[in-house]
């Protein structure tokens, strides 16, 4: 949480959250008149939310909306069904579907102020790209932002993050170029995966797969795994910077 805390505060000064104009550029003190949300008022896309466990970790954070986005229908019920069941702390407010794909939004009880959640199953980063910007562009022509809910207009999004997500899909390059595309200007990507070493093969593989069963066989293969100099050329070859560049 600190090192996601401190990359928002580099990229993102929280401005339009501080009390004290005079202080709004100043991280450190924006962030004490906000200290428990440090994702406070973001809008955040998590690419490969599986059952939702950091996609409502990010909404307890201080999100104002994040969605999580799986290419598995399957996935995203059990998300749902962990986000919306009795003794969550979210609570359901409404239920979308449209030709995207699998579409539920919830919104957080534990605060006054608007946190939503929405999951999109059954699509790729991609269509879900190619989707929402044509979604955006229409909503900016009309200009009927303000009468939508922060989960179902299609502004763009301050954070994005693919989290062991880009060994397992055939061109992970062309994900984070879509990725990429739903930013706002200097919003921040946060990719990680398994490094490609004699070590990782056999902890991933060998240990999580064969030994203890923890992992399905075959939900790894050792050639898709990348290195972060791989990572980061990907990553550069994208209208992208990466963190600690100066220009």
């Amino acid at each position: 949480i600190k090192f996601l805390r401190d990359v928002v505060d580099s990229f993102q000064p929280c401005s339009s959250t501080a009390a004290d104009p005079d202080t709004a550029n100043n991280a450190p003190n924006c962030r004490q008149q906000k200290i428990q949300l440090p994702l406070h008022n973001k809008r955040i896309l998590d690419i490969g939310c599986g059952g939702g466990l950091l996609t409502e970790s990010l909404s307890r954070l201080g999100a104002s909306l994040v969605v999580g986005v799986d290419a598995s229908t399957h996935v995203v019920e059990v998300a749902k069904r962990h986000s919306f069941h009795e003794n969550s702390r979210l609570v359901v407010s409404s239920s979308l579907q449209d030709d995207s794909g699998l579409e539920s939004s919830v919104s957080s009880s534990s605060s006054s102020s608007s946190r939503e959640i929405r999951y999109i199953g059954g699509v790729t980063v991609e269509e879900l790209a190619s989707n929402w910007l044509n979604e955006h562009e229409k909503e900016k022509s009309t200009k009927n932002n303000t009468l939508s809910s922060s989960a179902q207009n299609h502004e763009l999004f301050d954070i994005i993050t693919a989290l062991e997500i880009i060994e397992h899909v055939p061109n992970p390059s062309s994900l984070l170029h879509a990725a990429a595309s739903l930013l706002k200007p200097n919003g921040i990507l946060l990719v990680s995966t398994i490094n490609r070493t004699v070590k990782s093969y056999g902890l991933a593989i060998i240990a999580a797969e064969y030994i203890s069963g923890k992992v399905p066989i075959g939900t790894h293969t050792w050639d898709m795994f990348w290195s972060p100099a791989e990572v980061e050329q990907m990553v550069c070859s994208s209208p992208l910077q990466r963190y600690g560049d100066d220009n």
